[in-house]
């Protein structure tokens, strides 16, 4: 496990404490990181407002993570009963149906001619399977790193699924359009991972972003796993804003989602960038972050 000292996003080592979690953790369990209740804590920068759990898992204990924790005994359903459980939800009630509309009205997907996505940590393929069944055609490829779901989504989709990690450069060619859906959170550079799916859009494709939502510290209890160890940041418009213009990517549209399961998402969507813009940090950011929390009923339980 990492300490974390300093911020990702501005470097200043200035931190505003915000609440600690102490609960079991099914996924520090399952890397033998803890066999009971553990502590994290949720600091935010006075700096720049960007928001950072402490101590975090390092590089090792992540890749062990995900190369186990969508195990059957794990999840308690086998891969294809969550595929179908999943894609079987009508469209009110399904949010990859309205993450391919909110794409379709941010002109994304185009209205005539198909294209190439690539959707980093595809899971089991359920966001695919949305998209593809929308018009016009595209070719579908996916990046995994938990073997058994990207065997899913490879078979069930009919796709090239790549059991890896995402890289540049993996499928020989550019994309139109890249998707990224919770897991900038999860990634140790997230400046570096995005610089990375900038090289592999084509030169008038669109990269979609979605991420946690800094106000779910209003509605989600301490304990809540969307808290757990897993997630290394939580995002504001302003501090994934700066994140995508540092990888010289011009965010186009931002649009905060309260989704069906109660949790708030930021969805950016991004294209290149003509110049590098350097980040112009707000530093009372801070302040409208933590007032969040303080909102949340659940604040004295921490």
């Amino acid at each position: 496990m990492i300490e974390v000292d300093r911020c990702y996003c501005c470097q200043s080592s200035a931190f505003e404490f915000l609440f600690e979690q102490t609960a079991d953790d099914p996924y520090l369990h399952l890397i033998g990181k803890a066999e009971g209740p553990s502590a994290s804590k949720w600091m935010v920068c006075r700096g720049c407002g960007f928001v950072s759990q402490t101590p975090q898992l390092g590089p090792g204990d992540m890749d062990g993570l995900y190369r186990d924790y969508r195990l059957n005994e794990f999840r308690g359903e086998t891969p294809d009963a969550y595929f179908d459980r999943i894609s079987s939800y009508p469209p009110e009630e399904s949010e990859n149906f309205k993450k391919v509309e909110w794409l379709n009205k941010a002109g994304a997907v185009g209205a005539t001619d198909g294209g190439k996505i690539l959707d980093i940590g595809c899971g089991g393929g359920v966001l695919l399977h949305s998209f593809l069944r929308r018009p016009p055609d595209w070719i579908a490829h996916g990046v995994e790193p938990t073997p058994n779901f990207a065997e899913l989504a490879g078979r069930r989709l009919k796709s090239d699924v790549r059991s890896c990690s995402y890289e540049a450069g993996l499928f020989g060619h550019q994309f139109d359009l890249i998707s990224m859906v919770q897991v900038l959170e999860h990634v140790a550079d997230p400046v570096e991972f995005l610089r990375q799916a900038k090289s592999d859009l084509s030169a008038d494709g669109y990269l979609y972003v979605e991420v946690p939502d800094v106000h779910d510290f209003c509605d989600l209890a301490p304990t809540h796993d969307r808290f757990m160890a897993p997630h290394l940041w939580y995002f504001s418009e302003q501090s994934l804003g700066h994140l995508c213009r540092r990888a010289g990517l011009a965010p186009v549209r931002f649009d905060r989602e309260f989704t069906v399961r109660n949790r708030n998402n930021l969805q950016a969507l991004c294209r290149h960038a003509d110049t590098k813009v350097e980040p112009a940090w707000d530093t009372n950011h801070w302040q409208d972050v933590k007032s969040l929390f303080e909102l949340n009923e659940h604040a004295g339980a921490s």
